[in-house]
Order: C-alpha cells, then structure tokens, then sequence
C-alpha cells in the first residue's frame, strides 16, 4: 500500500497548509494591495483574444481581471513565468503585460513542454525513490550491491506475473501512478492541454499521448537508469513485508499503463460531470476543493509534482475564480468532423481488461490484463493479449502463486454504426504457473537476512503452450470509448499437474475499458 500512503501523505499536508493559507482570503474586489492602479484593459496581440492571463498557474496570486472575460481567472491552461507570481502584484502593469504577452506565445505553441515535464517527472521519481528508501528496509539493504552487476541481476530475476504486493497495490496504487504520470505529460503539452472528457478528437488525442508516456515512465520507473531495478534492486529479493511471496513478475509492467489509462479517463469523466456541476451550483472554496480532491486524487498529485495547488485544473479557472467557463468551450478547436464522415470500423482497439478471473482446475485466480487488436478487414482484428493473475483461492495453506498468459490470434467483430458489438476470437500462445511455499519450514535458515534472496527449493513452476477460444460484447459509449461488458474463453494448456492439481483446463472471465483509435 506503499503508493496509496505516498499520495495521502502528500495530498493532507498540502491540504492543511493551502486551506490555512486560504481561510479568510476573498478574491471578489481584487484590489491591489500595494495601491497601484492597473489599466481597465490591456492590449494584447491579436492571437491572445480567446486567452486569459494570470501570473501564476494555479490558484492563489492573480493578474488583472479584465484581460477579455471582465474577471479574474487562474488561467491554468497557461504557462507563464513571470517572477512576481508570488511575490503579490507588481508595481505596475508592464509585469502582467510580460506574463499576458508569455502566456500566448506558450498557448500558440504546439511543441510539448519537454524541460519542465523531465523535471516534474523526475521529481516525481525522486520522491518515489525516496519513499522507498525511507520505508523498505530490503530497498536500503540492496544499495550496497553491486551497481551494474547488481541490475543486470534484477532485471534478469523478472519472471511470472506477481511481484509480491497486494491486489489493492497493483490494482489501485500502480494505476494510480501511472495516471499522475499522465497527467503530468497533459500539462506539459500544451496543444491539447484544456481539453476535457467528451467525444472531441483533442480529447481522445490528449489521452491517447499520455498514454504513450505513462507506458514510458512505468518501464523507467521498473527496469530503467533510475528504477527499482537498479535502486535497491528488489527484483533480486523476497519483500521483506512479506517473505513468503517472493514475486518477481510483470504485472506492473503491464497494469500500470493499462489501468492507468482507464483510472485517468474515469477520473476525467467524474472531473465534468461531478466535479463541475458541485462548483456550479456553489462558490463555496472550501467544498470546490474537497470535491477535486477527492473525485480525482490522481490529478491532485500531479499538481503537487509540479509545484501547483493540488486543486488546479488545466480546462477551468481556480476555485475562487471558477463560474461556469471552462477553458475548453473557448480555447480555439479544430473544425469538427462531421460523424456520418467518420468510419465506424477502428484502426487499432486497446482494452484494459480489469478485473479478470481465472479457474484452473480448483485454483481461482484474480487479476488483469490487457489486449491490443490491430484491423486486418472491416471485421476481422489481429490480438495480443498478456494476462496475469494471482492465485488467491485452492492452494495449501501458506502457499502462493500467480498465473502469466501471453497469446496471439485472430478476433471476429462486428462494428457497425449501432452501440453493440459481438466478437469471437482464438489465441495460441504460452502459459506459466508459479506456486511457492511460504509455511515457516520452507523459510527456516533464509530469515538471518533482511532482504531475502529468491530462493528456488520452496517454489515450483510449470510452462507450456495455451489455447483459447471464446467471445464477448462490447458496447459503444462514444465514438472513441467502450465498454467490454463481458469476455468469457476457454482455455486449454499443456501444463500438466502441479501441486496434485491438473492445470490443462480452464476458463477466464474479464471485463474491461475499450479506447478505439482511429473512429475520431
């Protein structure tokens, strides 16, 4: 669970001192308390007419409040850097001139913000690093390993699905964490910056970028320069939490960006159709900040990792200042397509499939997974599908185990201008099944440690070829986003038996999030 203390450790303290910082505080007047006098209005360049401009990015310290919309806006779709963002306003108007003129260059700007989104993420690494260090006694002892030897080590430890955490950590936290990392590629990319949740193209092309990058920084973050791999080293270890699950697998690898994905387009959606409508109907400061808060914690600790309130929002003004505008309705878009133009058939459908259930046998296995399915015709798809699973029910007490499926194949679906669609597919590919024994027996003489090595005489695995065929529904939400409501396979590997368990059959259940590429 370290993840989900990391973010609420971070989220409550900034909390505490942002909400004492704001008791009090009213924005209405906005007069300046040096008493200088600032111009009515501003001229600014042509291409600023649809900007606001504010000195700072976030909430707290605010420019002229009659830059276009006659108000004071936060204007955190802008990147400004104007050195008087909080040191209060300037002696005059020529610094918010600066800013303005700063801010619609950034705007007009379609190149990503490459130098602050490295910095950002890796501070992000860093306090993550630093968390580790702090709190895992195996982390700490790994850092007196050898450097390169010692990585090369770890990397090469990888296999199987489990890495030893818990369900809600792999399944919550890592998601989490790939989600900030999306959000944080959303504010350094300031063409598609103010997007919000909908059926846009910039929207599903925001997401679909962030996507990419949450997929990088996860891989940097399990086996890159800076990573777990070669700070601490831990793919070499038992956790030390735990010494009896011992996993060293993928399932980070591969829920983390999958997951993550589908946490930040939830999110989004409860962003707009929550969030906005509980600031709509009040201007209370304290309930707009609780409520983006609490309905998108992902976000929130992004905003942290780039020095902002955790409150900010990219598409709307800041809670003080926010009343009904949102960036997004008058930030200049592309001419919209018309729908009936659109093919209805995708070039490429990515599905998060979470959760996902397993029976082998009398083993039930509960995990996730993802799967890739690139056009061939209008209905057929070629399939990649990786799937893990821990198993959680049937094994001897004190023991463990975990599942790791990898396949490829073809998919019959029907997509069609209606919201339903029925697929069939068949996959051929690999399984493996890792079962360990975690009783006291197994264990003795490997405690004198305080980080345990992997070791092979408690833990027994079976690898072998995997069939499947089964089918499903899909349903459309929009033209970028569905939903699998239900996929069910057979599954029949050469697994033999393990642990006085005939693993050769089987049958898998998931559900999942569907973003289609190619359909917007």
């Amino acid at each position: 669970m370290k993840n989900l203390l990391l973010l609420a450790f971070f989220l409550i303290s900034t909390v505490v001192v942002n909400l004492a910082r704001a008791q009090g505080t009213e924005r209405a007047d906005l007069s300046v308390s040096s008493g200088a006098v600032l111009p009515d209005r501003l001229e600014l360049p042509a291409q600023a007419s649809l900007l606001h401009a504010d000195t700072h990015q976030g909430d707290g310290q605010y420019g002229p409040e009659c830059l276009l919309m006659e108000r004071c806006s936060s204007s955190p779709s802008l990147v400004l850097s104007s050195t008087v963002a909080d040191s209060g306003p300037a002696d005059s108007g020529s610094g918010y001139i600066q800013s303005a003129v700063k801010a619609t260059e950034a705007q007009t700007s379609q190149t990503v913000q490459w130098k602050s989104l490295l910095e950002q993420s890796s501070f992000y690494v860093g306090v993550m690093h630093g968390f580790r260090i702090a709190t895992e006694p195996g982390t700490r002892a790994g850092l007196h390993n050898s450097v390169v030897g010692g990585y090369f080590n770890a990397v090469g430890s990888l296999h199987g699905w489990s890495d030893g955490d818990g369900y809600y950590e792999n399944y919550l936290g890592h998601p989490i964490q790939g989600a900030v990392s999306g959000y944080l590629w959303v504010h350094n990319d300031p063409r598609y910056r103010v997007t919000e949740f909908g059926s846009s193209r910039d929207y599903w092309m925001s997401r679909l970028r962030a996507y990419a990058f949450a997929w990088a920084f996860s891989e940097q973050f399990e086996i890159g320069v800076a990573s777990e791999a070669s700070i601490g080293q831990i793919q070499r270890y038992c956790k030390i939490q735990s010494p009896d699950r011992c996993g060293t697998g993928f399932v980070d690898h591969v829920i983390t960006p999958n997951a993550g994905i589908a946490f930040m387009i939830g999110m989004d959606a409860l962003d707009k159709y929550v969030t906005q409508r509980i600031e709509d109907r009040t201007a209370n400061t304290k309930i707009r900040i609780i409520s983006r808060l609490a309905l998108n914690p992902a976000q929130s600790f992004a905003n942290l990792m780039a020095f902002q309130a955790p409150w900010h929002r990219e598409n709307r003004p800041g809670v003080r200042s926010y009343d009904g505008d949102a960036y997004a309705a008058i930030k200049p878009q592309e001419e919209p397509k018309d729908p009936s133009g659109l093919p209805d058939v995708p070039r490429f459908e990515l599905t998060a499939s979470v959760p996902s259930f397993l029976r082998l046998g009398s083993l039930s296995c509960l995990g996730g997974g993802g799967i890739g399915a690139f056009r061939l015709t209008d209905s057929w798809q070629w399939t990649l599908h990786v799937d893990g699973c821990a198993l959680v029910r049937g094994l001897p007490q004190k023991w463990h185990g975990d599942s790791l499926t990898f396949a490829t194949g073809p998919q019959w679906i029907s997509h069609s201008a209606g919201r339903w669609s029925p697929h069939v597919h068949m996959r051929a590919g690999g399984q493996k099944v890792t079962e360990q024994d975690g009783t006291e027996s197994s264990l003795q003489g490997q405690k004198v440690s305080s980080s345990l090595p992997l070791a092979p005489d408690n833990q027994i695995e079976t690898t072998g070829f995997s069939f499947s065929v089964g089918g499903g529904m899909d349903i459309k939400l929009n033209r970028a986003l569905g939903l699998q409501l239900a996929n069910l396979e057979y599954v029949h590997s050469w697994l033999g038996t393990l642990n006085d368990v005939n693993l050769n059959n089987g049958f898998r259940f998931s559900m999942g999030l569907v973003l289609r590429v190619g359909t917007w």
